[in-house]
């Protein structure tokens, strides 16, 4: 550390109670325009946590932020970064935490400065990089929290949209509502497949009413579906393709021999009890 850097920390640290009370009255006001006041006191609990860790560092000589020195400080505010992530808060509130700060710490910078103007621009561009580093930490922890529950979220819904469900001996239900993609239609294969195998079906009946687009693509993520279970032992019952999908998988000349459907979800139930040897009229009695 410079002789310059040294007196800058030195001087923040030895002025940390007066830096404390400024920056609470920041917290304050950044707690009144979230119109959250409840949080004002939990809000200025984490800043004097954080300020205690902050002022430790430079009074043991470690102003640099850009090296290892801080280390410290840098995970508090990548903590404190995480859990407003995952309380729902915005960048710009999960930033203004760290940057009012720098409004506490400019005041008395500069009131330590005012009589040697040299030294007064260093000490001010000090102050500011380390607050900004603190800062740079702090959004690149929120991004890294939002994606990790934005993935959660995205495996949860997953799971949600493809249920299975054992509807009679031997036979399954898998309704799809929504885009299949890449990643949806694998989803679904190792689901009906786990499932088969769990439940020891010998049919499966996909329903695809609630896809909005058949095209391509789609038909042969079910071509390999189907293929896949009958390698269990398993028939895939296509059901629920709409006329202007049939259309259009005609005019793309998709070869669907291989699939068995049916135009209803009833028809399909129907296809499959008939290849599991049953009937409605059985089905009902063992109901009743």
């Amino acid at each position: 550390m410079t002789t310059l850097a040294a007196t800058i920390a030195a001087t923040i640290a030895d002025r940390e109670a007066e830096i404390r009370e400024a920056w609470f009255e920041q917290i304050e006001a950044l707690a009144g325009r979230m119109e959250l006041p409840h949080l004002a006191q939990s809000l200025r609990a984490e800043a004097a946590d954080f300020l205690v860790a902050f002022i430790g560092a430079l009074r043991s000589g470690e102003s640099d932020l850009q090296d290892d020195g801080l280390a410290v400080v840098l995970r508090k505010a990548a903590e404190i970064s995480a859990a407003r992530a995952r309380d729902g808060f915005t960048p710009s509130e999960t930033a203004a935490f760290v940057m009012s700060l720098k409004d506490a710490l400019l005041p008395v910078v500069i009131a330590a400065y005012r009589t040697a103007p040299a030294e007064l621009g260093e000490a001010i561009t000090g102050a500011n990089r380390m607050v900004d580093a603190l800062a740079v930490e702090t959004f690149a922890s929120y991004t890294r929290t939002r994606e990790e529950i934005i993935e959660r979220q995205s495996r949860s819904i997953l799971d949600l949209s493809t249920p299975t469900l054992r509807i009679w001996n031997g036979i399954l239900l898998m309704p799809l509502v929504g885009i299949i993609d890449t990643q949806r239609a694998q989803q679904v294969m190792e689901a009906m497949l786990t499932a088969i195998t769990r439940e020891e079906a010998r049919v499966a009946i996909l329903d695809v009413t609630g896809v909005p687009v058949i095209d391509t693509r789609v038909c042969l993520h079910l071509t390999r579906t189907v293929a896949a279970a009958r390698l269990l032992g398993a028939r895939v019952v296509v059901t629920g393709i709409s006329p202007d999908a049939a259309q259009t998988l005609v005019k793309l000349d998709v070869d669907l021999s291989g699939m068995i459907t049916r135009g209803s979800l009833r028809a399909g139930l129907a296809e499959a009890l008939r290849l599991i040897g049953s009937s409605v009229g059985a089905l009902v009695r063992e109901a009743s």
